[in-house]
């Protein structure tokens, strides 16, 4: 997925930072500003401990999906 991801990258012109794990965030983010129960998207994130799913929580960085949907 890793090499995938990189050529995607290059083709849309954006720097190689991306990678798997950002769109795993990006994931997270999005649901809890949606307002899906915090269990819930632990559980869709596959955490069993609720403050690993916190760190995954980026509501305080400004995560844009600009940057996933040009890739």
């Amino acid at each position: 997925m890793g090499l995938m991801l990189k050529r995607r990258l290059k083709v849309a012109g954006l720097p190689p930072i991306i990678s798997p794990h950002s769109f795993r965030v990006l994931v997270v983010t999005d649901l809890v500003c949606q307002d899906v129960p915090f269990k819930d998207v632990q559980y869709l994130a596959g955490h069993a401990n609720p403050r690993t799913t916190q760190i995954y929580d980026r509501r305080r960085r400004r995560v844009t999906r600009n940057i996933v949907e040009r890739v």
